[in-house]
Protein backbone atom coordinates (compact mmCIF):
# COMPACT_ATOMS: atom_id res chain seq x y z
CA UNK A 1 0.00 0.00 0.00
CA UNK A 2 1.47 3.34 -1.03
CA UNK A 3 1.87 5.88 1.74
CA UNK A 4 0.66 8.63 -0.62
CA UNK A 5 -2.83 7.08 -0.53
CA UNK A 6 -3.15 7.61 3.22
CA UNK A 7 -5.07 10.83 3.63
CA UNK A 8 -3.78 11.44 7.14
CA UNK A 9 -0.25 11.66 5.75
CA UNK A 10 -1.38 14.01 2.98
CA UNK A 11 -2.96 16.27 5.60
CA UNK A 12 0.01 16.12 7.99
CA UNK A 13 2.40 17.08 5.20
CA UNK A 14 0.24 20.02 4.23
CA UNK A 15 -0.16 18.75 0.69
CA UNK A 16 -3.04 19.75 -1.55
CA UNK A 17 -6.06 17.47 -1.58
CA UNK A 18 -5.67 15.22 -4.66
CA UNK A 19 -8.24 15.88 -7.36
CA UNK A 20 -9.39 12.27 -7.07
CA UNK A 21 -11.10 13.10 -3.76
CA UNK A 22 -13.30 15.89 -5.12
CA UNK A 23 -16.90 15.38 -6.11
CA UNK A 24 -17.61 16.26 -9.74
CA UNK A 25 -16.56 19.76 -10.68
CA UNK A 26 -20.10 21.07 -11.18
CA UNK A 27 -21.32 19.57 -7.90
CA UNK A 28 -21.11 20.45 -4.22
CA UNK A 29 -22.08 18.28 -1.29
CA UNK A 30 -25.74 18.95 -0.42
CA UNK A 31 -25.99 20.74 2.93
CA UNK A 32 -27.46 19.16 6.06
CA UNK A 33 -29.80 20.82 8.53
CA UNK A 34 -30.30 20.56 12.26
CA UNK A 35 -33.29 18.45 13.20
CA UNK A 36 -35.60 19.76 15.93
CA UNK A 37 -33.85 19.20 19.26
CA UNK A 38 -36.76 17.12 20.53
CA UNK A 39 -36.07 14.56 17.79
CA UNK A 40 -32.69 13.49 19.20
CA UNK A 41 -33.52 14.32 22.81
CA UNK A 42 -36.75 12.34 22.90
CA UNK A 43 -38.08 10.65 19.75
CA UNK A 44 -34.83 8.99 18.62
CA UNK A 45 -33.33 8.54 22.08
CA UNK A 46 -33.81 4.98 23.34
CA UNK A 47 -33.26 3.94 26.94
CA UNK A 48 -31.46 0.61 26.70
CA UNK A 49 -32.27 -0.28 30.31
CA UNK A 50 -35.99 -0.20 29.50
CA UNK A 51 -35.76 -2.57 26.53
CA UNK A 52 -35.60 -5.51 28.92
CA UNK A 53 -37.33 -3.84 31.85
CA UNK A 54 -39.50 -5.87 34.22
CA UNK A 55 -42.12 -3.12 34.09
CA UNK A 56 -44.50 -4.00 31.27
CA UNK A 57 -45.68 -0.40 30.86
CA UNK A 58 -42.27 1.26 30.54
CA UNK A 59 -40.99 -1.65 28.46
CA UNK A 60 -43.85 -1.36 25.97
CA UNK A 61 -43.44 2.41 25.72
CA UNK A 62 -39.77 2.00 24.83
CA UNK A 63 -40.58 -0.71 22.26
CA UNK A 64 -43.10 1.67 20.69
CA UNK A 65 -40.42 4.36 20.53
CA UNK A 66 -37.97 1.86 19.01
CA UNK A 67 -40.53 0.79 16.40
CA UNK A 68 -41.12 4.41 15.37
CA UNK A 69 -37.39 5.17 15.12
CA UNK A 70 -36.62 2.17 12.92
CA UNK A 71 -39.70 2.55 10.73
CA UNK A 72 -39.35 6.26 10.04
CA UNK A 73 -35.63 6.96 10.46
CA UNK A 74 -33.76 3.65 10.50
CA UNK A 75 -31.61 4.82 13.39
CA UNK A 76 -31.56 6.06 16.97
CA UNK A 77 -29.22 6.86 19.84
CA UNK A 78 -29.12 4.59 22.86
CA UNK A 79 -28.43 5.65 26.44
CA UNK A 80 -28.25 3.86 29.79
CA UNK A 81 -26.55 0.90 28.15
CA UNK A 82 -24.14 -1.27 30.10
CA UNK A 83 -20.95 0.40 28.82
CA UNK A 84 -19.70 3.19 31.06
CA UNK A 85 -18.83 6.61 29.68
CA UNK A 86 -15.33 6.28 31.13
CA UNK A 87 -14.77 3.06 29.17
CA UNK A 88 -16.02 4.65 25.93
CA UNK A 89 -13.63 7.54 26.53
CA UNK A 90 -10.79 5.04 26.96
CA UNK A 91 -11.81 3.29 23.74
CA UNK A 92 -11.76 6.58 21.84
CA UNK A 93 -8.43 7.45 23.46
CA UNK A 94 -6.66 4.28 22.24
CA UNK A 95 -8.16 4.76 18.77
CA UNK A 96 -6.74 8.27 18.60
CA UNK A 97 -3.40 7.10 19.99
CA UNK A 98 -3.14 4.49 17.25
CA UNK A 99 -3.71 7.05 14.51
CA UNK A 100 -1.16 9.35 16.18
CA UNK A 101 1.61 6.75 15.79
CA UNK A 102 4.37 7.32 13.22
CA UNK A 103 3.41 6.09 9.79
CA UNK A 104 5.95 3.26 9.83
CA UNK A 105 4.37 1.85 13.02
CA UNK A 106 0.88 1.91 11.53
CA UNK A 107 2.04 0.33 8.28
CA UNK A 108 3.02 -2.80 10.23
CA UNK A 109 -0.71 -3.54 10.31
CA UNK A 110 -1.43 -2.84 6.63
CA UNK A 111 -4.11 -4.91 4.97
CA UNK A 112 -3.02 -8.09 3.26
CA UNK A 113 -5.14 -10.72 1.55
CA UNK A 114 -8.27 -9.62 3.43
CA UNK A 115 -9.18 -5.99 2.86
CA UNK A 116 -11.47 -6.08 5.89
CA UNK A 117 -8.68 -6.76 8.37
CA UNK A 118 -5.89 -4.26 8.74
CA UNK A 119 -4.91 -0.63 8.20
CA UNK A 120 -5.41 1.27 4.96
CA UNK A 121 -7.29 4.09 3.34
CA UNK A 122 -11.05 3.65 3.03
CA UNK A 123 -11.27 3.30 -0.73
CA UNK A 124 -11.97 -0.36 -1.28
CA UNK A 125 -13.98 0.28 -4.45
CA UNK A 126 -12.25 1.84 -7.43
CA UNK A 127 -14.62 3.71 -9.71
CA UNK A 128 -15.14 7.13 -11.24
CA UNK A 129 -16.56 8.66 -8.07
CA UNK A 130 -14.73 10.80 -5.54
CA UNK A 131 -12.55 8.92 -3.06
CA UNK A 132 -13.26 9.06 0.67
CA UNK A 133 -11.15 11.34 2.86
CA UNK A 134 -10.58 8.67 5.48
CA UNK A 135 -8.07 6.13 6.74
CA UNK A 136 -9.19 3.18 8.82
CA UNK A 137 -8.22 0.15 10.86
CA UNK A 138 -10.66 -2.70 10.23
CA UNK A 139 -10.66 -5.67 12.64
CA UNK A 140 -12.88 -8.72 13.07
CA UNK A 141 -13.66 -9.05 16.79
CA UNK A 142 -16.46 -11.68 16.92
CA UNK A 143 -16.24 -14.65 16.77
CA UNK A 144 -12.89 -14.89 18.49
CA UNK A 145 -11.61 -17.73 16.33
CA UNK A 146 -11.86 -15.45 13.27
CA UNK A 147 -9.72 -12.70 14.73
CA UNK A 148 -6.61 -11.88 12.71
CA UNK A 149 -4.41 -10.89 15.64
CA UNK A 150 -1.49 -10.00 13.39
CA UNK A 151 -3.50 -6.86 12.56
CA UNK A 152 -4.35 -6.00 16.18
CA UNK A 153 -1.97 -3.20 17.29
CA UNK A 154 0.33 -3.83 20.24
CA UNK A 155 0.74 -0.09 20.64
CA UNK A 156 -1.01 1.49 22.54
CA UNK A 157 -0.25 -1.23 25.07
CA UNK A 158 -3.86 -1.54 26.26
CA UNK A 159 -5.36 -1.48 22.75
CA UNK A 160 -6.03 -5.22 22.58
CA UNK A 161 -7.48 -5.43 26.09
CA UNK A 162 -9.80 -2.48 25.47
CA UNK A 163 -11.02 -3.82 22.12
CA UNK A 164 -11.49 -7.31 23.55
CA UNK A 165 -13.64 -5.95 26.39
CA UNK A 166 -15.63 -3.79 23.98
CA UNK A 167 -16.29 -6.75 21.68
CA UNK A 168 -17.88 -8.70 24.55
CA UNK A 169 -20.09 -5.71 25.37
CA UNK A 170 -21.10 -5.45 21.71
CA UNK A 171 -22.02 -9.13 21.56
CA UNK A 172 -24.34 -8.76 24.55
CA UNK A 173 -25.79 -5.49 23.25
CA UNK A 174 -26.52 -7.05 19.86
CA UNK A 175 -28.58 -9.79 21.49
CA UNK A 176 -30.61 -7.36 23.59
CA UNK A 177 -31.25 -5.03 20.66
CA UNK A 178 -32.29 -7.77 18.23
CA UNK A 179 -34.68 -9.24 20.80
CA UNK A 180 -36.20 -5.80 21.33
CA UNK A 181 -36.50 -5.20 17.58
CA UNK A 182 -38.39 -8.50 17.25
CA UNK A 183 -40.72 -7.72 20.16
CA UNK A 184 -41.44 -4.26 18.71
CA UNK A 185 -42.88 -6.08 15.68
CA UNK A 186 -44.94 -8.48 17.79
CA UNK A 187 -42.60 -11.41 17.07
CA UNK A 188 -41.10 -13.97 19.39
CA UNK A 189 -37.93 -12.44 20.76
CA UNK A 190 -35.63 -14.76 18.80
CA UNK A 191 -37.18 -13.77 15.44
CA UNK A 192 -34.24 -11.67 14.28
CA UNK A 193 -31.63 -13.70 16.15
CA UNK A 194 -32.63 -16.83 14.19
CA UNK A 195 -32.01 -14.99 10.95
CA UNK A 196 -28.84 -13.28 12.15
CA UNK A 197 -27.53 -16.60 13.50
CA UNK A 198 -25.32 -17.39 16.47
CA UNK A 199 -22.33 -17.53 14.12
CA UNK A 200 -22.73 -13.96 12.96
CA UNK A 201 -19.72 -11.66 13.05
CA UNK A 202 -18.87 -8.25 14.44
CA UNK A 203 -16.21 -6.16 12.74
CA UNK A 204 -14.93 -2.86 14.09
CA UNK A 205 -13.81 0.00 11.94
CA UNK A 206 -11.69 2.70 13.56
CA UNK A 207 -11.93 5.67 11.22
CA UNK A 208 -9.65 8.71 10.96
CA UNK A 209 -10.96 11.79 9.14
CA UNK A 210 -8.19 14.42 8.92
CA UNK A 211 -8.94 18.13 8.48
CA UNK A 212 -9.88 18.97 4.91
CA UNK A 213 -9.88 22.51 3.45
CA UNK A 214 -12.71 21.63 1.06
CA UNK A 215 -15.59 20.25 3.19
CA UNK A 216 -18.12 21.31 0.57
CA UNK A 217 -16.56 19.08 -2.09
CA UNK A 218 -14.82 16.21 -0.26
CA UNK A 219 -16.63 13.41 1.59
CA UNK A 220 -15.29 11.66 4.66
CA UNK A 221 -17.41 8.71 3.49
CA UNK A 222 -19.77 8.87 0.53
CA UNK A 223 -23.52 8.29 1.07
CA UNK A 224 -24.26 4.61 1.68
CA UNK A 225 -26.25 2.12 3.72
CA UNK A 226 -24.50 -0.59 5.74
CA UNK A 227 -23.82 -4.24 5.06
CA UNK A 228 -25.06 -5.23 8.48
CA UNK A 229 -28.05 -6.26 10.51
CA UNK A 230 -27.30 -3.34 12.81
CA UNK A 231 -24.34 -1.00 13.21
CA UNK A 232 -23.14 0.52 16.50
CA UNK A 233 -21.17 3.77 16.32
CA UNK A 234 -19.15 5.69 18.89
CA UNK A 235 -18.80 9.30 17.75
CA UNK A 236 -16.02 11.74 18.59
CA UNK A 237 -17.31 14.12 21.27
CA UNK A 238 -14.58 16.63 20.37
CA UNK A 239 -16.09 17.18 16.91
CA UNK A 240 -19.81 18.00 17.21
CA UNK A 241 -20.66 17.37 13.55
CA UNK A 242 -19.59 14.67 11.14
CA UNK A 243 -22.37 12.14 10.64
CA UNK A 244 -25.49 12.91 8.59
CA UNK A 245 -28.56 10.74 7.87
CA UNK A 246 -30.96 11.01 4.95
CA UNK A 247 -34.74 11.22 5.32
CA UNK A 248 -37.21 12.32 2.66
CA UNK A 249 -34.38 13.60 0.42
CA UNK A 250 -33.06 15.89 3.17
CA UNK A 251 -29.79 15.39 5.06
CA UNK A 252 -29.93 15.81 8.83
CA UNK A 253 -27.05 16.33 11.23
CA UNK A 254 -26.62 13.70 13.96
CA UNK A 255 -25.56 15.37 17.23
CA UNK A 256 -23.04 13.85 19.59
CA UNK A 257 -24.91 12.92 22.77
CA UNK A 258 -22.60 12.35 25.77
CA UNK A 259 -22.48 8.69 26.77
CA UNK A 260 -24.76 7.62 23.92
CA UNK A 261 -24.07 5.20 21.08
CA UNK A 262 -25.57 5.73 17.64
CA UNK A 263 -27.39 2.67 16.25
CA UNK A 264 -28.51 2.26 12.67
CA UNK A 265 -30.27 -0.54 10.85
CA UNK A 266 -28.37 -2.11 7.98
CA UNK A 267 -29.64 -3.65 4.76
CA UNK A 268 -29.80 -7.17 6.23
CA UNK A 269 -32.04 -5.79 8.97
CA UNK A 270 -34.36 -4.20 6.43
CA UNK A 271 -34.64 -7.48 4.54
CA UNK A 272 -35.46 -9.42 7.72
CA UNK A 273 -38.21 -6.92 8.61
CA UNK A 274 -39.71 -7.27 5.11
CA UNK A 275 -39.25 -3.55 4.61
CA UNK A 276 -41.21 -2.46 7.68
CA UNK A 277 -38.00 -1.08 9.12
CA UNK A 278 -35.60 0.83 6.88
CA UNK A 279 -31.85 0.83 6.67
CA UNK A 280 -30.72 4.43 6.64
CA UNK A 281 -28.59 6.16 4.04
CA UNK A 282 -25.85 8.09 5.81
CA UNK A 283 -22.62 9.93 5.07
CA UNK A 284 -19.62 11.43 6.83
CA UNK A 285 -18.50 14.97 6.06
CA UNK A 286 -15.09 16.52 6.60
CA UNK A 287 -14.08 19.37 8.89
CA UNK A 288 -11.76 22.17 7.72
CA UNK A 289 -9.82 22.49 10.98
CA UNK A 290 -10.41 19.40 13.16
CA UNK A 291 -9.57 15.76 12.71
CA UNK A 292 -12.31 13.34 13.71
CA UNK A 293 -12.15 9.72 14.88
CA UNK A 294 -15.01 7.23 15.11
CA UNK A 295 -15.39 3.59 16.12
CA UNK A 296 -18.04 1.66 14.19
CA UNK A 297 -19.08 -1.96 14.77
CA UNK A 298 -20.85 -3.83 11.98
CA UNK A 299 -22.95 -6.80 13.12
CA UNK A 300 -23.51 -9.14 10.17
CA UNK A 301 -24.94 -12.64 9.68
CA UNK A 302 -22.76 -15.68 9.01
CA UNK A 303 -21.36 -15.47 5.45
CA UNK A 304 -23.26 -18.57 4.31
CA UNK A 305 -26.57 -17.75 5.98
CA UNK A 306 -29.42 -16.90 3.61
CA UNK A 307 -31.29 -13.89 4.91
CA UNK A 308 -34.88 -13.24 3.84
CA UNK A 309 -38.02 -11.61 5.24
CA UNK A 310 -39.12 -13.27 8.48
CA UNK A 311 -42.07 -15.54 7.66
CA UNK A 312 -44.40 -14.00 10.26
CA UNK A 313 -43.96 -10.60 8.59
CA UNK A 314 -45.15 -11.86 5.20
CA UNK A 315 -48.88 -11.87 4.51
CA UNK A 316 -51.43 -11.24 1.79
CA UNK A 317 -51.53 -7.62 2.92
CA UNK A 318 -47.73 -7.36 2.89
CA UNK A 319 -46.22 -9.81 0.39
CA UNK A 320 -42.59 -10.83 0.48
CA UNK A 321 -40.65 -7.77 -0.65
CA UNK A 322 -37.08 -9.08 -0.94
CA UNK A 323 -35.31 -12.10 -2.36
CA UNK A 324 -32.91 -14.17 -0.28
CA UNK A 325 -29.40 -12.78 0.09
CA UNK A 326 -26.20 -13.85 1.85
CA UNK A 327 -22.99 -11.93 2.48
CA UNK A 328 -21.31 -13.18 -0.68
CA UNK A 329 -24.19 -12.12 -2.91
CA UNK A 330 -24.52 -8.87 -0.98
CA UNK A 331 -20.89 -7.94 -1.63
CA UNK A 332 -21.27 -8.60 -5.34
CA UNK A 333 -24.29 -6.30 -5.54
CA UNK A 334 -22.62 -3.74 -3.26
CA UNK A 335 -19.76 -3.29 -5.70
CA UNK A 336 -22.29 -1.91 -8.19
CA UNK A 337 -24.69 -0.03 -5.91
CA UNK A 338 -22.24 1.78 -3.59
CA UNK A 339 -20.61 3.90 -6.33
CA UNK A 340 -24.11 4.95 -7.42
CA UNK A 341 -25.17 5.95 -3.90
CA UNK A 342 -27.86 3.26 -3.83
CA UNK A 343 -28.88 0.65 -1.27
CA UNK A 344 -28.33 -3.06 -1.92
CA UNK A 345 -31.95 -3.74 -0.98
CA UNK A 346 -33.05 -1.73 -4.00
CA UNK A 347 -31.67 -4.56 -6.13
CA UNK A 348 -33.29 -7.29 -4.00
CA UNK A 349 -36.93 -6.39 -4.51
CA UNK A 350 -39.09 -9.32 -5.59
Amino acid sequence: MACSKLVQEIALKGESVPERHFVKQDHVIPPAIDAPSRLWEHTLLIDYSLLSSSSSLTHQKELTRLHYALKHWGCFQVINHDITSSFLEELMKVAKEFFSLPIEDKLRYSVGDDFFNGYSNANEIVDNNALNWCDRLFLTVVPEDQRRLEFWPKNPENFRDILNEYSESLRLMLEVLLKAVARSLGLEEDGFLRQHGDQGSISTRLGMYPPCPHPDRVYGVRPHSDESTITVLLQDKDVPEGLHVLKDDQWFKVPVTPGALFINLGDFGEVMSNGIFKSVMHRVVTNPVKERVSVAAFCTPHPETDVEPIAELVSSNRPKMYNKVNKMTFKQIYMHTYPQGKKVVDALHV
